[in-house]
């Protein structure tokens, strides 16, 4: 009975996975050509900036992006999940059994994975990449202080 219910949710498909990623994906975009504009900001405007107002705002929103670089696999993997999972209830559906029943359905399911690679692995290079730029950028504050 709760296998039955949980399979009218599972067979609904890979597309909102989709929907998701891609919302995400947009999201992820947006914020690193927001951070690469506000790091542009801050080094025409250090000097009149202190060290923590320049971490507050450097540091703004890179928690999305590590968010997103981590989750985003699994995500894509929940969709693999749903569209195999879709793809045998189809095959155990119909009269035909064979790989052409089955094929749709797992190519459908592993462009979730692809997607959710899509999605963490800008994520995570632009999170590293800010991340690199505030060290250095606090590390050079500091040294010009001394």
């Amino acid at each position: 009975m709760l296998t039955e219910k949980l399979l009218h949710v599972a067979i609904i498909g890979v597309d909102p996975i989709l929907w998701i990623l891609l919302s995400m994906s947009v999201v992820s975009f947006g914020v690193i050509v927001e951070r690469t504009l506000v790091f542009s900001y801050v080094k025409n405007n250090i000097q009149n900036l202190s060290e923590p107002k320049i971490r507050v705002v450097l540091e703004k929103r890179l928690g999305l992006l590590a968010t997103f670089g981590n989750n985003a696999p699994f995500i894509g993997l929940f969709g693999t999940v749903l569209g195999v999972i879709n793809a045998f209830h189809t095959l155990s559906s119909e009269n035909e059994f064979g790989v052409n029943a089955v094929m749709g359905g797992i190519s459908e399911a592993l462009v979730a994975t692809a997607a959710g690679l899509f999605v963490a692995i800008p994520s995570v290079m632009a999170y590293n990449y800010f991340v690199r730029k505030i060290r250095m950028m606090l590390l050079q504050i500091e040294a010009d202080a001394t």
